[in-house]
């Protein structure tokens, strides 16, 4: 003290820390809000990546489809409907096999009688590598004969004239365990 006044000190000398306590709350808020947004688009990268995987394994399993149909018809047209199982691997469900698509596809005798073949979807243009299948996809026939009577699974379709066809096809996304069955009847003419 000189001659009965006190010396002040400079302001910053008298503060406690205040700002770096409120920058550091700050800066764990923010730091939050960074780890939850990077959190959210793993996630929707994640999601993302599923639904393509399961649009290539329906994309698959279509071609695979219409692989069957085209096969069908043009051994059909040189041979007869009817004889279509005795120039194309065929499969014929046993009593006790599973009626549902995809469990169906699973099955030994299924496995047995599956007609695969490649499908290479890189080959399309403006398809990058990303679309590569885990597998091929394949497909089952199965020959219904003539549709008649009240279990015709195909009303509108004469039963004199065609015979039909159930084909189950099973397809991959980019993973394996990516799969999709699809069943379809297909009506030939005879």
């Amino acid at each position: 003290m000189i001659g009965g006044m006190r010396q002040r000190s400079p302001s910053y000398l008298r503060q406690r820390g205040a700002v770096l306590f409120v920058s550091l709350i700050i800066l764990l808020v923010l730091s939050l809000f960074a780890i939850t947004t990077a959190n959210t688009a793993i996630v929707e990268q994640k999601m993302a990546g599923a639904t393509r995987n399961m649009q290539l394994a329906r994309l698959a399993a279509d071609s695979a489809l219409n692989e069957a149909k085209v096969s069908i018809s043009q051994t059909a047209a040189a041979y007869g409907a009817a004889a279509v199982c005795t120039h194309l691997r065929c499969f014929v469900r046993t009593p006790g096999l599973p009626y549902d698509a995809a469990e169906l596809m699973g099955t030994e005798q299924a496995k047995t009688a599956m007609n695969s073949f490649r499908l290479d979807l890189t080959m399309l243009e403006g398809v990058d590598e990303s679309a590569r299948l885990a597998a091929s996809p394949g497909y089952v026939i199965e020959d219904l004969g003539a549709p008649g009577g009240s279990t015709n699974p195909l009303p509108s379709v004469d039963a004199g004239s065609s015979r039909l066809f159930r084909i189950t096809a099973l397809g991959f996304g980019g993973r394996r365990d990516y799969e999709r069955a699809i069943e379809s009847i297909y009506p030939v003419a005879q």
